[in-house]
């Protein structure tokens, strides 16, 4: 895969004591409710044994008069000024500190690496770093990324069209904490801007922005609480004709049978996309067994439960295209493209036979001639040194998601510590060492994307 910039810990820091404040937006005809900037507020950041130290953070602080206030509000939090300083060190990483957020995962260098990666793999899943078509011979003017991160995306939006010869893009990036590095330095039009999604309206002005992009966000949602929609939120600061972009990726893995079907409506584009890759285009029809893998088993069942508590979805691609579809008056010219990509080479690409059922001990031989490619066709040819990279990176960015979220699941599974480090180790012999993944379990993304109507 090609090499991208690493976040740097010294590049973590936004908003430097050298950095100016945010500019604030202006109301329009449409948009009477005025977020004002109260205040800028220089913090050393915390450090630890196990994080790195980032040196002063310069914060900057929205908030709207409480006479401008929707009547959805949020519950107020007493005492701690949790934008201020968002961090707190527990089970050996850092996480953000503010209590009433149910945000599950670490937001330490090393899942900001972990995303960062994810983004890298489904970015040559998907050919470019964007999958609506709306921008193949024009480039949007003002992009807006929400939950941005390190940034990643934006900086490699930029990229690409600079390499196009479009230079004149500006970006956003919107983060409860202060992750993204300057990329100004870097010959970015870019400015950051942190703020709770929960608190609306965000600090932007209606109809700003060209192109709103949002990825994995599934545990966003869950953290806003209640029946708040941030797709909805966002449709308001997207112009007439504007494009969202939402990328999503399921949480729990299920196994990939094979001679998956075609479907008409997926675009020659797609299918020589899904060739080069190795990876396969999900339809209605595409046929899926539950993980075989027994300690994917496990990791599913507790997932499950742990997510569900947290009242949100361990399958967001399923319910993502129910999103876009229910609201036409909202959302035009509509599309998206669902992919599984295996985490390994698979028993019937390389002509044996699946074991789909518990009694099959027997590894059956079947004819080279009948393992079927990409478009349910035969003669699949062996993968080739990047396409075996690319299914070894999801495989990575699986790994680094359950030790990420190794609190809930440890709580879930009933194990002790040491139960639960014997099963851990077991489980990566299993999958990195005895060709544990074989049965096609599969890591299934998507993406989404619509006009404004």
């Amino acid at each position: 895969m090609p090499q991208r910039h690493q976040v740097k810990p010294d590049d973590i820091a936004v908003q430097r004591s050298k950095r100016g404040t945010v500019p604030t937006s202006q109301p329009t005809q449409t948009n009477k409710v005025t977020p004002r900037l109260v205040r800028s507020h220089t913090f050393e950041n915390e450090t630890s044994s196990d994080g790195p130290e980032f040196g002063k953070i310069t914060v900057v602080h929205y908030e709207v008069a409480p006479s401008q206030q929707p009547r959805r509000s949020t519950p107020q939090r007493s005492g701690e000024d949790y934008m201020a300083r968002p961090f707190a060190y527990r089970h050996g990483r850092r996480y953000l500190r503010d209590p009433s957020l149910s945000y599950p995962l670490p937001v330490d260098l090393i899942e900001l690496h972990r995303q960062n990666l994810r983004t890298m793999l489904l970015i040559q899943v998907f050919g470019k770093p964007f999958c609506t078509p709306f921008f193949r011979d024009r480039a949007p003017k003002k992009v807006l990324e929400v939950a941005c991160g390190s940034a990643f995306w934006s900086s490699t939006v930029h990229d690409y069209f600079k390499r196009e010869g479009h230079t004149n893009i500006s970006f956003t990036g919107l983060d409860i904490a202060p992750l993204a590095p300057e990329l100004q330095k870097q010959g970015m039009d870019w400015r950051f801007v942190q703020h709770d999604l929960r608190k609306t309206p965000l600090p932007f002005k209606d109809h700003e922005f060209d192109l709103i992009f949002v990825k994995d966000t599934v545990f966003c949602a869950a953290a806003a609480g209640g029946d708040f929609d941030p797709l909805t939120e966002l449709m308001r600061y997207l112009k007439p004709s504007g494009v969202i972009e939402v990328w999503e990726s399921d949480l729990l893995l299920r196994s990939l049978h094979p001679s998956p079907p075609m479907s008409l409506k997926m675009s020659r584009d797609d299918v020589e996309q899904a060739e080069v890759t190795a990876t396969y285009l999900i339809g209605p029809g595409t046929p899926f067994a539950k993980a075989q893998n027994k300690y994917i088993q496990d990791y599913n069942v507790w997932a499950e439960k742990a997510i569900d508590q947290m009242g949100c979805t361990a399958t967001p691609c399923a319910l993502m295209g129910l999103t876009f579809s229910s609201d036409p008056d909202v959302y035009g010219s509509v599309g998206s493209r669902r992919v599984a990509i295996p985490l390994s080479d698979i028993r019937w690409e390389r002509g044996e036979e699946s074991i789909s059922a518990p009694d099959k001990t027997v590894h059956e031989k079947r004819s080279p001639k009948l393992s079927p490619t990409r478009d349910g066709s035969t003669n699949c040819k062996p993968l080739t040194p990047e396409q075996a990279a690319l299914r070894q990176t999801a495989l990575t960015t699986f790994l680094g998601l359950i030790e990420g979220l190794e609190p809930l699941l440890l709580a879930q599974s009933g194990k002790t510590q040491d139960e639960w480090d014997r099963w851990w180790a077991a489980f990566n012999n299993d999958l990195l060492e005895q060709d544990g993944l074989l049965n096609g379990e599969c890591l299934e993304v998507g993406a989404w994307w619509a006009r404004k109507m």
